[in-house]
């Protein structure tokens, strides 16, 4: 029997959850190598890439409902958009968690960052995780608070003072680590934004179901 539309807009909420919840773990693994030393590397990266594996075989399962899948002329257009929207919001949250682990290994015998720019990005990545969890619990259930325009607003604030700390020169770092910090600021950044759409969509998504 097919599934009637409450249940398709619950299906795909949970899936959405799921995504984000892994998603959120593979970039706070990525967080915590960056943080720590090169001892802990491995089996940090080792998480990294369990949570990494398993966001990709769930992304995977949404997205054969959505259009690479190819669409039957009979199939929910609800279900498709979601998959087409979160599947690609969610597997981009995937590059940039790869892309923080990335760096966080490269970076794990040389000298940690000054506090100039090393303070501002772990607490741009604490606000980063923090702004996905709000997305998940917002997605997992409709009672919980939906993420704010000032919680984004925050995220990319500290993006744009990180960048100003970069280009005027004050922390004196060396190409680089500049560069490390310049993409690990817009990863952070753009995995944010990536959260919120998510959580967009599958609040649209609740709003638009249909009704019995």
């Amino acid at each position: 029997m097919q599934e009637q539309g409450p249940d398709r807009t619950d299906y795909g909420a949970r899936r959405s959850a799921d995504l984000l919840r892994l998603a959120r773990t593979a970039l706070s693994g990525a967080t915590a190598v960056l943080a720590r030393s090169a001892a802990g590397g491995e089996k940090g990266m080792a998480a990294v890439d369990r949570a990494l594996g398993e966001l990709w075989e769930t992304a995977e399962d949404l997205a054969s409902t959505g259009p690479a899948a190819g669409v039957a002329p009979e199939a929910d257009v609800r279900t498709v958009i979601t998959g087409m929207y979160v599947g690609e919001d969610v597997g981009r949250m995937a590059v940039l968690a790869r892309q923080v682990g990335d760096i966080a290994w490269a970076r794990r015998s040389k000298p940690p960052l000054p506090a100039s720019v090393g303070d501002p990005l772990r607490d741009m990545g604490e606000a980063c995780l923090g702004l996905i969890d709000r997305a998940h619990d917002s997605v997992a259930s409709p009672a919980r608070g939906a993420v704010t325009d000032a919680q984004l607003a925050d995220v990319e604030d500290r993006q744009e003072r990180l960048c100003h700390t970069l280009l005027s020169g004050s922390a004196a770092l060396g190409v680089m680590d500049a560069v490390d910090v310049a993409v690990l600021g817009r990863c952070y950044a753009e995995c944010a934004q990536r959260a919120a759409a998510v959580a967009a969509h599958v609040a649209l998504l609740r709003r638009t179901a249909p009704r019995g």
